[in-house]
């Protein structure tokens, strides 16, 4: 304990003592008062910056797990398109267009058909042309009509008709002349036009019953009169085969029907080359 110091002071001219302890007591009293103003001020300087730095650190814990959160979305979401989206779009796009898209347009006023095919009675087969040609003059001179076709060998066709049956009857003709024929199909692909084709099987068929003595009627000549009106691409051997056909309906002369047969193998010749 501090010692008590005695101090007398006049006052008024009258002297007053006064004690050193208490002072001091209250020295103390105003110092204690004062750190703990002190530490009372400084208090909040010393705590509240803990306070920032945790919710700072939270936040950054926060925003980083939503940030892995959100990659591992994207990604998974971007993987999902590469693997199903991506490949059916490659799919279509490798998809082959529609045949319908493609084809072209046909102008309605020229009708393309199918390949024209035709039968012809073949008289044999030559590895020399001088000697082909020597058989064919022989059988022309003979009123039958005679081609040759090819090159090494050459082959020499003497009828043309519509199919092979309906050749049977002139290949029986023929045999009876004593020639050895063969009958095959032939198809000629570069006379497209339709009306063409079916001018060229209308006398092939016709000249051929004719010559065997089939009946033709009368409509089966309207039919190829309105055929040739209608064909507009006619070439020289189909014309001189229709004029043929039309001069035997009026005078009935037999080589008129083997002169038709002629010009129809002469144009079959020029079309298979």
């Amino acid at each position: 304990m501090d010692e008590q110091t005695k101090i007398t002071v006049k006052i008024n001219g009258e002297e007053r003592p006064f004690m050193m302890e208490k002072l001091a007591v209250e020295n103390e009293i105003s110092a204690t008062v004062e750190e703990e103003a002190v530490s009372t001020v400084l208090a909040p300087f010393e705590k509240t910056p803990a306070k920032p730095m945790k919710r700072m650190l939270h936040t950054r814990v926060k925003t980083a797990l939503f940030s892995i959160l959100l990659a591992v979305i994207i990604g998974t979401s971007f993987g999902f398109i590469v693997l199903h989206i991506v490949p059916k779009q490659k799919e279509t796009a490798s998809l082959p267009l529609s045949p319908v898209s493609l084809a072209k347009e046909t102008p309605a006023n020229k009708e393309v058909a199918e390949p024209l095919t035709v039968a012809v009675i073949q008289a044999g087969v030559f590895s020399e042309e001088k000697a082909a040609k020597t058989y064919a003059k022989q059988l022309q001179a003979s009123q039958i009509p005679a081609v040759l076709v090819g090159t090494q060998p050459i082959a020499i066709w003497i009828g043309v008709g519509a199919d092979k049956p309906s050749l049977a009857p002139l290949v029986e003709h023929f045999k009876q002349r004593g020639l050895t024929t063969y009958v095959k199909p032939i198809v000629v692909s570069s006379l497209k036009d339709k009306t063409s084709q079916t001018l060229y099987s209308s006398m092939a068929d016709l000249s051929t019953k004719l010559l065997t003595n089939s009946d033709v009627s009368e409509t089966a000549w309207t039919s190829l009169e309105t055929q040739y009106k209608e064909t507009k691409q006619k070439s020289e051997q189909l014309e001189k085969a229709y004029v043929s056909l039309i001069a035997y309906r009026k005078q009935k002369e037999t080589f008129l029907l083997w002169n038709a047969q002629q010009n129809l193998l002469a144009m079959l010749q020029k079309e298979v080359k």
